[in-house]
């Protein structure tokens, strides 16, 4: 594990920050590239990163921290200004939250520009999680004596027995969704449509990868990383049923 890849006096340049800058101007390069294709100005991509980094950030730290809020109250500041705790669902929410007045600001709609970025989200998410995994951040499976079990001794958060790498889970999957997310760009879909699935593929994704991973339980036994997930694929479905019933009523 690399948590720490240069370190000299004031100055620390980690693991998880590196990959997470890669996926964010990935995410970026592409999300400009698509709006020049689609005549958009591609400035737009800009303003959505200045806003969606800091945004991502706080609502990244925020979800953690109300899902551990023992160790917020046993140590504020350390928890606050700690390099692990991060929750990659906090920062995706937050992001869209903040993008959405952006897109609103810019005359675009809304759902076409989300339709336009979700391979891009699916990209940034897929090496955030790359950056979780280099940096053992704590964000581990369960423990598993199994082939595909990792140690994180050298981690942000270390540990010396074997668990499973549900970061590179979560990464691999989310590549997957993005290729797929591209293809069905080339298609006629409706507005809105790209969107609402990449929602329910992240949704069934990260709810079926907490089963083995080490997140305590919120409410009903499930996580709150889950019970996010699960408002994904509902509001997902819901969505795709709206653009299907808008479809007929135009039919």
């Amino acid at each position: 594990m690399y948590p720490i890849l240069f370190q000299y006096k004031f100055i620390t340049i980690g693991g998880y920050g590196v990959m997470l800058a890669i996926g964010i101007y990935l995410a970026y390069l592409l999300l400009e590239r698509e709006l020049i294709l689609r005549n958009i100005n591609p400035d737009l991509a800009y303003k959505i990163l200045l806003v969606a980094i800091p945004a991502g950030i706080i609502g990244s730290k925020v979800f953690h921290i109300l899902d551990h809020m023992d160790e917020f109250l046993a140590d504020p500041t350390g928890t606050v200004f700690s390099g692990a705790g991060l929750s990659i669902y906090g920062g995706l929410l937050f992001a869209l939250f903040f993008a959405y007045f952006i897109i609103k600001r810019s005359n675009q709609p809304v759902l076409k520009i989300l339709d336009i970025a979700s391979p891009c989200i699916a990209i940034g998410y897929g090496f955030g999680r790359i950056g979780c995994h280099i940096a053992g951040d704590g964000c581990y499976g369960i423990e598993t004596s199994s082939i595909l079990g990792v140690a994180y001794p050298d981690g942000i958060v270390p540990i010396s027995y074997t668990v499973y790498p549900t970061p590179l889970f979560e990464s691999f999957f989310s590549f997957i969704v993005a290729i797929l997310l591209l293809q069905l760009r080339k298609k006629e879909l409706p507005q809105g449509m790209l969107f609402f699935i990449y929602l329910i593929l992240n949704g069934v994704s990260r709810f079926c990868v907490e089963f083995i991973r080490r997140n305590p339980v919120v409410f009903a036994g499930l996580t709150q990383a889950q019970i996010i997930a699960f408002c994904f694929v509902i509001a997902g479905i819901a969505g795709i049923v709206f653009i299907n019933q808008q479809k007929l009523k135009k039919a």
